[in-house]
């Protein structure tokens, strides 16, 4: 029979704010004693960056050689390792293990990218003589905290002009004036987002409708053999519009979108850049390609008081700028983060997900996590009616 690990969390969707103290219980039963040097966990977030480029050259007698460039970046945010089981038989039964980690504030988001990722997890592993270790793992989601509060520039409302010449060449139509506006140039995930597209046609031209685009873009930066960018760009959220713009007149477009799960815009000198524009689309009849705008839409996870449309609201957003200091019983009133599954759209882990995942192929084959894992054990418990602890469930064949 495999031994079975089970670990238990004190937050129930698994998800952290950056500077929060995490308390679980790892509980490893198992069923034949196992010789081992060390029994100890591991709690490890890292940011990894990686891809290849291969370039063919042909001499002058016409042979081919091809070679290649490996690209990479490796960032440790936290490494804690403590042994909680020294050289010996570790016997049949069930062994109990606690821990409490304290995560740093400036821990990154937990984000993952065709190019790379930013992982936090824990791990409880059992250091084997003559034999592979046995590891159990469990992955978690970690947010740094983002308040859109402090940056007063976020409450001022964003604006993005520019004008084009319509016709084709040699002959002239005219002008096409056009503007895009949002309220706040700050949301959180759940918002709402209320934008207006101004159109002022001094031409002979007539628009044929417009579609915007809430699209997310991710910087990943090699360090390694030299500074190299990739990039990943991805549609979150589109709308299409049948309004039209005659031709010389002026015209007011109005439309909103609700920003979906995403991770928190980074900064832009981390190995892994996260950041999210609207961009609107106007299509254009004849001969005149279409003409888009756009404007940068920065994303936090306390929202600007401001912004919430009214007071419920903004009691449901209500957290503090950062974690509280323990009182002295080593509790605080607000250890716990936002519930995740009680926004629009519920889930922040579709957010971890990229269609063309990151693989990790520097991780030895017996201790490689599944690229699925976090979001399919996340996705399960959501499901579930369990409110109580988070608990995860590991075999291991001897």
């Amino acid at each position: 029979m495999p031994s079975v690990c089970t670990f238990s969390l004190d937050h129930s969707n698994a998800v952290y704010y950056s500077g929060q103290t995490i308390n679980g219980t790892i509980s490893l039963k198992t069923t034949t004693e196992k010789q081992i040097r060390n029994a100890r966990i591991v709690f490890l977030g890292e940011g990894k960056v990686k891809w290849e480029e291969s370039t063919t050259t042909t001499d002058s007698n016409g042979n081919s050689t091809t070679s290649t460039t490996y690209y990479r970046s490796h960032e440790v945010y936290i490494n804690n390792e403590t042994i909680v089981r020294g050289e010996g038989v570790l016997p049949v039964g069930v062994h109990t293990y606690t821990f409490t980690i304290v995560l740093p504030l400036e821990c990154p988001t937990s984000c993952e990218g065709r190019y790379g990722h930013i992982r936090y997890g824990i791990s409880l592993i059992l250091n084997r003589i003559l034999r592979f270790d046995n590891t159990y793992y469990i992955p978690l989601t970690v947010l740094k905290t983002v308040d859109l509060n402090l940056n007063p520039v976020f409450k001022v409302p964003l604006l993005g002009e520019n004008y084009a010449s319509l016709g084709c060449w040699p002959c002239s139509s005219g002008k096409l004036f056009y503007s895009l506006q949002i309220p706040f140039a700050a949301y959180t995930p759940g918002q709402t987002v209320k934008f207006s597209l101004h159109l002022q046609n001094q031409s002979m031209t007539d628009t044929e409708g417009y579609y915007m685009d809430f699209i997310q873009k991710i910087t990943f930066t090699a360090h390694s053999p030299s500074r190299s960018h990739r990039y990943e760009r991805r549609t979150l959220v589109k709308r299409n519009y049948s309004e039209v713009c005659r031709r010389l007149t002026n015209r007011v477009f109005s439309g909103e979108f609700s920003i979906p799960s995403v991770p928190p815009t980074t900064e832009p000198s981390n190995i892994i850049y996260v950041e999210y524009k609207l961009k609107v689309t106007i299509m254009m009849s004849g001969c005149n390609r279409s003409k888009d705008i756009s404007v940068p839409i920065f994303i936090g996870n306390v929202p600007i008081r401001e912004s919430l449309q009214n007071f419920a609201e903004q009691i449901e957003h209500q957290n503090p700028t950062a974690p509280e200091m323990p009182t002295s019983n080593g509790k605080t009133d607000s250890e716990m983060p936002p519930n995740y599954s009680d926004l629009k759209p519920p889930s922040y882990q579709e957010a971890m997900q990229s269609e063309s995942p990151f693989v990790d192929n520097d991780v030895d084959k017996h201790h490689r996590v599944n690229e699925n894992v976090h979001a399919n054990t996340l996705e399960s418990l959501k499901n579930s009616d369990k409110k109580l602890d988070c608990v995860y469930y590991y075999k291991v064949q001897l």
